[in-house]
Parts: C-alpha cells; structure tokens; sequence
C-alpha cells in the first residue's frame, strides 16, 4: 500500500487508500454499494420491474386533441386576464379508432368547457373504443 494510510485499523489492506465521504479508505475497505437489502434478497432493479409490467399488446393512438392556444397580448392597461387576441384560441378532437371528429371550437372560455366535457362525452357514445378512445387524449 502506498499513499496516505487506511484509516481502518488491521493488517489486511489492499491497494492505495483514497478519500471517501467516511473517510480515507483502502480498496478492501472501501465502501461498497449496498447489494442486498435487510431482509437478505436483492433490490428489485429497473430491468427486472419493466419485466413484470410489459405490455402484451403494442401502444396505438386511438384519439386526439388537437389544440392551438392562439396568439394574444396584454396592454398595460388591461385587467387580470384581458388580452387583445391575434388569433384566438381552438380546439378539436378526433378518434381514430370511430373515425368522429369534432366541430373546431374557437375562443377561450369555449376551448376551456370543450376540454373539460369532450373525454367523457365522446367516451359515452363511441363504441369502437369504449375503454380506450376517451382516456387517449
């Protein structure tokens, strides 16, 4: 062993000592990555949880919001939320899977109460993707 000593007391030491937050340490010594945990079987890694949880059948888009949230300003002497819209904000859904698409809704306070109700609307009444269609989105 050359450089700076172990600060582990003992006999046994192997290759040169370097710092570690717990202090000067020895390859021997050196603190290792835990590799089991208390109770005695290996943490779960990432590979093997992804394992347990795939997928039997491939990801498909089966609806979609499309939404353009417009161009617009405030004026210094505009109110908490007054703007002067360039374009307004719109809004459609589409669901592949039923082939319906919705009418475009323009304007703010339109697009927000679209947003909030078309999920479950369109969920209530299309039958080509009764779990799926409305959650997609």
């Amino acid at each position: 062993m050359s450089g700076r000593p172990c600060d582990i007391p003992g006999p046994s030491h192997d290759g040169t000592a370097r710092l570690y937050p717990c202090g000067w340490r020895c390859t021997s010594h050196a603190p290792q990555a835990r590799t089991t945990t208390p109770t005695g079987t290996a943490p779960a890694t990432v590979t093997r949880l992804r394992a347990r949880t795939t997928r039997r059948e491939p990801l498909r888009v089966v609806a979609v919001l499309l939404i353009d949230s417009g161009e617009g300003y405030a004026t210094k002497d505009a109110g908490p939320g007054e703007f002067t819209w360039k374009t307004h904000p719109r809004a459609r859904y589409e669901c592949v899977a039923c082939a319906w698409r919705s009418e475009t809704v323009t304007g703010s306070v339109a697009v927000l109460n679209f947003l909030n109700h078309i999920r479950a609307t369109h969920k209530a009444v299309c039958k080509a993707a009764a779990t799926e269609g409305a959650r997609a989105a």
